[in-house]
C-alpha cells in the first residue's frame, strides 16, 4: 500500500498501472493524512495519475478526514481540468458536504461557473444544503454578484428566505452589495424584505448602510407592500 501510494505522490503513472493491474486496492488510505490517492491527485493537480486512478477503479465519494471528496478537494486548489473529470463521473454523490459544510454546487456558485451549476442542478443537486454558517448555495451567489446562477437556483426551488446562523438571507447580501437585478429577481421570487438579521436589520438598511440609495428605496417600497 505504502509503495502504491508513494508511485502514485510521485506521479509514477507507470507504476500506478502496474499496481492496479495487479489488484490493489485503488481506494487504500495514506495513514498519515487518511487521504487516497486519487484525493491526493485532485490536491495537487495531478491529471495523469488521477485518470490513471479512475481507469483502475478509485472511488471518487471516499471522503478525507475533513470531510471533502476529491471533486471538493480539486476545487478547493482551483485544478479545474480534474475537477472536470471527477464532476463527469456519473456515480458522484453531487451533495457530499466537507466538515464546514461546503458543497460543490456552493463552491461553483460562487465563482459564476453557469456550465458547472447547470449539470449539478440538471442532475439533482440539493440546492437548499446550508453550510456551518447556515449559507446556501443563494447566498453565495447573492454575494457574489452571480445574477444568472441566481437565477438558475431559483428555478430549481432554492429558498430565499432561508437565514444563516446570524440571520442574513440572500435579499441582505443583494442589498449590501447593491445588486440591482439580483434583488428584484429574488423579490420577484418571494423573497420577504421584511426579514431582519439577529442585529434587527433588514435588506433596506443594509442597503442605506452601504450607500446604495435607490436599492433601498426599491427595498423599502417592497417592505411596506409586503405589510399591506
Amino acid at each position: 500500500d505504502k509503495s502504491f501510494l508513494t508511485s502514485a505522490a510521485r506521479s509514477d503513472v507507470l507504476a500506478v498501472n502496474a499496481f492496479l493491474a495487479a489488484g490493489i486496492n485503488p481506494n487504500v488510505k495514506d495513514e498519515t493524512r487518511g487521504e487516497t490517492a486519487l484525493i491526493a491527485a485532485a490536491s495537487r493537480g495531478d491529471l495523469a495519475i488521477a485518470e490513471a486512478l479512475l481507469k483502475g477503479g478509485a472511488d471518487v465519494n471516499v471522503k478525507s478526514p475533513t470531510g471533502a471528496n476529491a471533486l471538493i478537494r480539486a476545487l478547493e486548489n482551483k485544478h479545474e481540468d480534474i475537477s472536470a473529470l471527477l464532476l463527469a463521473k456519473p456515480n458522484l454523490d453531487l451533495n457530499t458536504q466537507r466538515s464546514d459544510g461546503t458543497t460543490a454546487l456552493m463552491i461553483y456558485a460562487a465563482r459564476d461557473k453557469e456550465p458547472e451549476v447547470t449539470q449539478l442542478l440538471e442532475r439533482g443537486a440539493n440546492v437548499n444544503l446550508q453550510d456551518a454558517e447556515g449559507d446556501t448555495a443563494l447566498h453565495r451567489a447573492s454575494q457574489s454578484g452571480s445574477l444568472k446562477i441566481v437565477q438558475m437556483l431559483l428555478g430549481k426551488s432554492a429558498n430565499p428566505n432561508i437565514q444563516n446562523k446570524v440571520g442574513g438571507t440572500p435579499l441582505m447580501w443583494a442589498g449590501a452589495y447593491g445588486y440591482q437585478e439580483i434583488t428584484e429577481l429574488l423579490l420577484a421570487s418571494g423573497a420577504n424584505p421584511r426579514l431582519k438579521d439577529e442585529d434587527g436589520v433588514t435588506a433596506s438598511a443594509w442597503a442605506t448602510k452601504n450607500n446604495h440609495n435607490d436599492l433601498a428605496k426599491l427595498l423599502s417600497e417592497a417592505e411596506k407592500k409586503k405589510t399591506n
